[in-house]
């Protein structure tokens, strides 16, 4: 615990700004993930307007694009061409903001506020957001398989894993395991499966197949695999640290909608949570020491989306 707080401790400097923690290299590289997501969602003469607009919406209202990052972060960290990563971190984006518009449903978790504005079905209604959802995940599937950066063996490969993430083995279930399983209870190793579907699955896709493009050995994959493993879960923690917080404006989206929840913070109290996020992240720590890597921007990137908790005050 005493290493991960010194580590992020440093992340900001004595004047306040952020340092090592946020290089030049991850905000170079989430301007280009944005520009490209831009150009994935045009509209043509064959889409409906108002579904284009919807998708737009959604997937280009801010956010920290943390799974196209720890992607191309998986490439830098092993000194490969971070740009044929691009349009895969954007398939597991594209993923991941289909994933928001439908948990925010009246008929999912009913929230209504996402990244400081209505959510999707607020703006534009449930039937339109759940169509521009599906359009979303669809989408995701032909950049990936459209890709030119990528060799034919390595895009079908990618395709078949992106299914298995999205499918019975990753989102769909853990989402429906948080609104059945935990409104009656659930122990430790079930939270666990729940968080590991619901946010741990992207996050090991994106290392992993980031590794997969970098050509890494198996055996490495293995150790990215369980890094991202311990970052899902953290991150989960850090979700439901944030859902005792008092107003939508802080955090960008509804609080206190996991209430009834077994596992929330609601539930176990703030101080459990924070531990556990501590030694989620010790863990994923542990994982890329066993990589040898010096300066990891993985490491650096990672330890900057959790400063703020980990230094007992709320992330904005």
């Amino acid at each position: 615990m005493a290493a991960i707080v010194d580590i992020v401790t440093v992340a900001e400097n004595e004047n306040g700004t952020q340092s090592r923690a946020v290089p030049a290299s991850v905000r170079l590289w989430r301007d280009r993930i944005d520009t490209r997501l831009g150009q994935l969602i045009r509209a043509d003469e064959q889409a409906c307007p108002t579904l284009v607009e919807a998708m737009r919406y959604s997937l280009m209202s801010r956010g920290k694009r943390v799974r196209p990052l720890l992607a191309v972060l998986t490439a830098l960290d092993f000194g490969r061409d971070p740009q044929r990563l691009l349009d895969f971190g954007c398939a597991l984006e594209l993923v991941h903001c289909a994933s928001l518009m439908l948990d925010d449903l009246p008929c999912m978790d009913n929230a209504r506020m996402r990244r400081g504005k209505p959510a999707a079905h607020i703006q534009f209604g449930e039937a339109t957001t759940t169509l521009a959802a599906i359009a979303l995940l669809n989408q995701a599937y032909g950049v990936i398989a459209n890709s030119d950066a990528l060799a034919e063996a390595i895009r079908c490969r990618l395709v078949a894993q992106l299914s298995e993430a999205v499918g019975t083995a990753g989102l769909v279930s853990g989402q429906s395991r948080d609104l059945v399983e935990r409104k009656r209870g659930v122990d430790s190793a079930g939270l666990r499966r729940i968080n590991q579907q619901k946010t741990g699955v992207l996050f090991e896709l994106a290392v992993v197949g980031g590794g997969t493009i970098a050509d890494l050995p198996e055996a490495r994959l293995k150790i990215l695999n369980d890094f991202a493993g311990h970052v899902g879960q953290a991150f989960q923690s850090a979700d439901d640290l944030l859902d005792c917080q008092q107003h939508c404006g802080t955090t960008g989206k509804d609080s206190g909608v996991d209430v009834e929840k077994a596992g929330s913070v609601h539930q176990l109290g703030e101080d459990t949570l924070r531990e556990r996020l501590i030694g989620e992240l010790d863990a994923a720590d542990a994982q890329l020491d066993a990589l040898g890597i010096d300066d990891s921007l993985l490491k650096n990137f990672v330890l900057s989306l959790f400063r703020r908790l980990l230094q007992g005050s709320r992330p904005q």
